[in-house]
């Protein structure tokens, strides 16, 4: 853009152009068409023309006209455009939070026996707790613990890395950190080979601190002092504070680091990888408490549209894998209904019709193959098709659907947002519950905090049971039934100002509570 002293102003016997005649004839065009050239009495223009030797005026008047003016004639519109900025950029910030997460080639390709199409009622009851019986008398001898060489990875990524389930064993030397959790029954817990990452947050003292301390285990990642919390409004990382996190697609949740008893050890049992029953012997070496664990992404639920589609997809996988064997590429229904215990070779057919013709003559008579419009896919083709975080959620859905079908609720039911009626175990089903916290992070809904929904029982975890939209959110020791005069409250039954900062106080109060009791206190000097 010209500066002022570029700017010429002439009048109306003077030639109007951006560039002289004698310009033009000299051949020096460069430095004239720099320049721009106003005719004063061009009507389609509007100047506001002010002079820098001309004293300014202060008075209040004045300055209020230079408002009107600019107000009335700003049509580009320029504070819109900064505010739109600004919020484009916190947005991009809130994002940046979405780090890689890699798997395992087993966990990529949902390997078998490790990732099931359906969970029996026993392993439904004792899901992630395995039966593990030693007799009594029973000798146990412990191998050597094998020495995984560091040249042997070097380049290579986490797939190739961790190709095999002999690869994921501890029995190789690796290094590895202990986690133990606080709940009982955490939401959501990873598979067989799934990743996860410890993100250490810290947060800026000032928009000046460029520190970005790093602890022995973990990333850092550094929040600016306007970035929202990892947590979202129910946690918090203070200016200076660095909260190790235990982060994946599925669930979020503050770590905190243990001391590890020198009498402890960790008993390893590897079963499989083509060399019998072994057992190994380690020492722990980096111990950590995991937090309640706060839901990333929405459980479905029993009869959602979620799990027909991930039951179509990994018949599809299933499949396509059998047909990539075959030599001439069919299959027969017999050939797949191992896989698929729940349902009878009718259903089979039925969901084969989708995407594969039955052969009524010629050679392939009595086979399925594939349409011909249709080409099969390769193996990262088939891994695209369902990935390990959907198989953990039909899980997790699968584990409270049995609890509920035991306590005698029928399997549950559908969250159809009308919890009138429910009882506390239907309540607290794993798709109802994470859909209430996700809705509460997105400012839709509302929280108990406290109550028969809080999984410690004594206030150290957040109740993700939805509060009622008649009675708004109660504080503890707050009446549940006080009949309240609407009409002081406009409308409404309580104060939403009121409300509000009780219920960020109560969020505060029960993770500061949390932190508390699962912090490692530290030894003085003289013990």
């Amino acid at each position: 853009m010209p500066s002022a002293d570029d700017i010429y102003w002439v009048d109306d016997d003077e030639y109007v152009s951006g560039v002289g005649d004698d310009a033009i004839l000299e051949g020096n065009l460069e430095e004239q068409a720099n320049r721009v050239v106003l005719d004063l009495n061009d009507v389609q223009l509007l100047v506001d023309a002010q002079r820098a030797d001309r004293p300014k005026k202060t008075s209040k008047s004045m300055a209020i006209g230079e408002q009107l003016f600019q107000k009335r004639y700003n049509i580009s519109n320029d504070q819109a455009y900064d505010l739109l900025k600004e919020n484009y950029q916190s947005r991009v910030r809130s994002t940046i939070g979405n780090l890689t997460i890699d798997h395992s080639m087993v966990a990529n390709r949902l390997q078998s026996p490790y990732y099931k199409v359906k969970l029996s009622k026993s392993q439904a009851r004792s899901f992630h707790r395995p039966n593990f019986v030693i007799r009594s008398n029973t000798v146990i001898h412990f191998s050597r613990v094998r020495h995984r060489k560091k040249k042997k990875d070097k380049g290579k990524d986490i797939a190739q890395i961790f190709a095999s389930s002999k690869d994921l064993s501890l029995g190789d030397g690796s290094q590895y950190v202990m986690l133990e959790y606080c709940e009982e029954y955490p939401t959501v817990m990873s598979n067989f080979g799934m990743g996860s990452k410890i993100i250490n947050y810290y947060r800026k003292k000032s928009n000046e601190d460029e520190s970005r301390p790093k602890l022995n285990i973990g990333e850092t990642y550094v929040l600016g002092s306007q970035d929202r919390s990892p947590f979202w409004n129910f946690g918090f990382v203070e200016p200076g504070e660095i909260v190790p996190t235990y982060y994946n697609r599925l669930v979020r949740a503050p770590i905190f680091k243990q001391q590890v008893n020198s009498t402890d050890f960790l008993m390893i049992r590897s079963t499989g990888g083509g060399e019998g029953q072994k057992y190994y012997l380690r020492s722990i070496p980096n111990l950590y408490t995991v937090g309640q664990t706060l839901p990333v992404t929405e459980i479905p639920s029993p009869r959602s549209r979620r799990v027909t589609t991930a039951s179509k997809n990994r018949l599809k996988m299933v499949v396509f894998r059998v047909l990539r064997k075959s030599e001439n590429e069919r299959i027969l229904v017999k050939g797949i209904s191992s896989h698929f215990p729940d349902q009878n070779d009718m259903q089979n057919r039925q969901r084969l019709k989708e995407f594969m013709e039955y052969q009524r003559t010629g050679e392939d008579q009595g086979y399925w193959k594939i349409k011909a419009t249709d080409t099969l896919p390769n193996e990262d083709g088939i891994r695209s098709m369902v990935h390990p975080e959907e198989i953990t959620l039909l899980e997790t859905m699968q584990v409270g659907q049995q609890f509920l079908e035991d306590a005698g609720y029928g399997g549950g039911k559908e969250d159809d947002d009308q919890h009138e009626g429910m009882s506390t175990e239907e309540k607290l089903a794993p798709w109802i519950t994470s859909k209430n916290f996700i809705n509460a992070t997105q400012g839709k809904a509302m929280l108990e905090l406290h109550g028969e929904g809080d999984p410690s029982g004594c206030g150290l975890a957040f109740s993700f049971i939805r509060t009622s939209m008649k009675g708004g959110f109660k504080a503890i020791g707050e009446p549940t039934d006080e009949k309240v005069d609407k009409s002081k409250y406009g409308g409404h039954s309580y104060n939403v100002a009121l409300q509000q900062k009780a219920y960020e106080e109560e969020i505060a109060r029960i993770w500061n509570a949390q932190k508390k009791d699962l912090t490692m206190p530290v030894a003085s000097a003289d013990s």
